[in-house]
């Protein structure tokens, strides 16, 4: 039996969610219910135990996992600009990182829950690891069985550095594998330079499957070999274009 079984049936749900799913094959009552969960995080490892949380109270062990809700946006935003000032060198005085801490607070208010969910440790009721599950539609590939696939990357990885060492990013992948079909999700990546998350991930049976290549939009005026593009024809034109 998965762990996403056996998390099902902890929280009273059937062995079958088929019968939940919404026509775009997104099963809003299993939604509803893995946001409702807390999780404990027991003393061996590889394990979740899973409780609805209509009351908001933890259960078992004092270190609990759950999904974050609208009142958690300050916290997780709190602790992504600690990572930023931890590993990327960012002082908390720069301009940049100040307008790095109103973009992330504008982004998780606007996607959090529909495009971006967080997993929170909380150790005796405070907040002390988070890891984040952005969901997007990918198109269909030959190799995808199926067809098209809803997947999701595993992001903002951070445990308060107190609390490191207690294996909470390994339970939080484990959590992610259990959760993530629950939100409608079909597969989950993980990007990281960290050799640790690589081993865990690892560990909890992720493949390595490809290499990404990135550009980078607003420096192309710079680039050394620039592509020039020449405008033959236009379908529509504007009746008056903008001042330049």
């Amino acid at each position: 039996m998965d762990m996403a079984e056996n998390l099902g049936k902890s929280a009273g749900v059937g062995e079958s969610y088929a019968d939940l799913h919404e026509e775009d094959g997104f099963a809003r009552e299993m939604r509803e219910l893995a946001l409702s969960l807390v999780m404990q995080v027991p003393s061996r490892p590889r394990a979740v135990y899973a409780t609805p949380n209509d009351e908001g109270l933890a259960v078992g062990d004092s270190i609990t996992i759950r999904l974050a809700d609208q009142s958690d946006i300050e916290t997780i935003c709190a602790l992504r600009c600690a990572q930023s000032v931890e590993y990327w060198e960012v002082a908390p005085s720069d301009d940049a990182y100040r307008l790095f801490c109103t973009q992330t607070e504008a982004y998780v208010r606007r996607n959090l829950n529909t495009h971006v969910y967080f997993a929170l440790v909380e150790y005796d009721g405070s907040v002390v690891s988070m890891s984040g599950l952005e969901v997007v539609d990918r198109m269909p590939a030959i190799a995808m069985q199926g067809g098209a696939e809803r997947a999701a990357t595993i992001v903002s990885c951070y445990t308060l550095p107190p609390h490191r060492g207690r294996g909470y990013m390994g339970q939080m992948l484990s959590t992610w594998t259990a959760i993530a079909p629950m939100i409608g999700v079909d597969a989950i990546y993980l990007e990281s330079r960290n050799p640790s998350m690589q081993l865990l991930a690892l560990d909890e049976g992720y493949e390595y499957v490809s290499e990404k290549y990135r550009i980078d939009l607003r420096s192309l005026d710079s680039a050394p070999n620039p592509v020039q593009l020449e405008v033959l024809e236009s379908r529509h034109m504007p009746e008056q274009l903008p001042a330049s």
